[in-house]
């Protein structure tokens, strides 16, 4: 049982894996530390099982480690996550951020904002939605995790 519930973790983080590329940009700016981010994820091959979750994944990554372009009149949001090694440093804890889909915690999708495509040109799917993301949680969890310095550790 072991062994088929690894395999399986395994399986669903390649087809995860497959994402090529992504794109974030600001959507606008919610209330109470909230960012509307909008996600375009290219696959290569078909889409995992829940899109929804993996748009709201990179909307998280693109918050912690890219940041977020200016789109439509909404500013840039630098990244929470400047640290360019610290997926590496830190592998265990963003391995169970990931696998243990955390980053559904952060982040949910506006209503009917969900769209999925197929390009024939590239034959890549494109999913593109809108994700409000918490940023002030996702941050205040980062800190406890001792991912980000807060100002706590300052002084």
């Amino acid at each position: 049982m072991k062994k088929v519930l690894v395999s399986f973790v395994l399986l669903m983080c390649c087809m995860i894996a497959s994402a090529q590329e992504y794109y974030v940009q600001s959507a606008g700016q919610g209330q109470g530390g909230r960012y509307l981010v909008s996600v375009t994820v290219n696959v290569k091959k078909k889409l995992p099982s829940s899109a929804e979750d993996l748009v709201m994944k990179y909307a998280v990554q693109g918050v912690m480690f890219r940041g977020l372009m200016a789109s439509d009149g909404y500013g840039e949001q630098k990244p929470l996550i400047t640290d360019p090694n610290i997926q590496q440093t830190k592998a265990d804890f963003f391995q169970a951020f990931d696998n243990e889909a955390k980053y559904r915690n952060f982040a949910s999708i506006v209503n009917s904002s969900l769209t999925s495509m197929k390009n024939k040109k590239t034959k890549m799917i494109e999913t593109t939605a809108v994700v409000m993301v918490d940023k002030e949680a996702l941050q205040h969890y980062l800190e406890e995790a001792h991912i980000l310095k807060g100002f706590s550790n300052l002084w």
